[in-house]
């Protein structure tokens, strides 16, 4: 099985992003996880890490869209703008949400890094396959 090296797990449910790396942790297909509950304190760790290791900047994002603050959209925003020329690597940003709104899914697809949208939960299965279909 090939394994990333790193995975960033954006959700404000703390539940959630324990269980989230549980499965990711099962399924051994990265070497570190990382979890933020707040958007904007992703971002700034994202920023600092394509200033100083960008080589430890995540393979697989997996973002929440309804959270406090700053939702997924709002980080996505700031994202493209901060990350589009900064990056040699570009991550596979995965929107998982419990939405199943047709709206959301066409506008997730309309931000140029999501390369997919993922309904909760995050499950072994899922995450075997999203590491078949981009990383072998």
């Amino acid at each position: 099985m090939t394994k990333v090296k790193s995975i960033l797990i954006i959700d404000d449910d703390d539940v959630s992003n324990f269980i989230y790396k549980r499965v990711i942790e099962t399924t051994r297909t990265a070497d570190k996880i990382t979890t933020f509950i707040r958007a904007r304190e992703a971002l700034e760790y994202l920023e600092k890490t394509a200033d100083s290791s960008p080589e430890d900047f995540p393979d697989i994002i997996f973002l929440d869209i309804n959270m406090p603050v700053m939702n997924g959209w709002q980080f996505l925003e700031k994202y493209e703008t901060s990350f589009q020329s900064k990056l040699k690597k570009r991550p596979v940003l995965c929107m998982l949400s419990s939405s199943v709104y047709q709206e959301d899914i066409s506008k997730a697809y309309t931000y140029t890094d999501v390369k997919e949208y993922i309904s909760k939960p995050l499950t072994s299965q899922i995450m075997t396959n999203l590491i078949q279909k981009h990383f072998s």
